[in-house]
């Protein structure tokens, strides 16, 4: 048998004794710890603390940015349905390029634009995401130039050698 390093018998140790109120303690320390720091993050970098329903928008639209949709694609497909399509063009030559891909910065630019409206807003966008048309609709599709290299791929495939041209000036 192998001898294992100290640390590795002192960590198997405490993670068997779950019954130790140190360890539970620590736990308990250590997951109000993160939810705060994570908490204070978010605080520090949008400037406020943000609501629930803005962060489930941006859980929602990265989870579609997992499955291969961009943010972009997202709001050219919603937009339109939702407002039309001159009010969509103006809403989003206003909250500009960089909000446009980033569903997080997309969420605090409408906030500020539109204050507590702005919940009708992303809840509606939320609600006319259709995924699977929008993931059809990205998929390849064949080139447009297929059916002639397929003509051409059938000619050459037809074609028979061709003997070679016998001389006419002579026996």
């Amino acid at each position: 048998m192998e001898a294992q390093p100290p640390f590795l018998k002192m960590r198997r140790k405490h993670e068997a004794d779950e019954s130790n109120w140190l360890v539970r303690r620590a736990r308990c320390f250590s997951r109000q710890a993160l939810f705060t720091l994570r908490r204070a993050a978010l605080t520090f970098k949008w400037g406020r603390v943000p609501t629930v329903w803005e962060l489930s928008f941006v859980d929602r639209m990265r989870g579609l940015e997992k499955e291969g949709l961009t943010f972009d694609e997202i709001l050219q497909s919603t937009l339109p349905q939702f407002l039309g399509v001159d009010p969509s063009h103006v809403l989003m030559s206003w909250i500009g390029r960089r909000a446009r891909c980033s569903p997080e910065r997309f969420v605090r630019s409408v906030s500020e634009m539109f204050g507590a409206s702005a919940h009708n807003v992303l809840s509606n966008i939320d609600v006319l995401v259709d995924e699977t048309s929008l993931l059809e609709a990205k998929a390849p599709k064949e080139p447009l130039y297929q059916s002639l290299l397929e003509a051409i791929q059938g000619v050459d495939a037809g074609m028979t050698i061709v003997q070679p041209l016998k001389p006419r000036g002579g026996p």
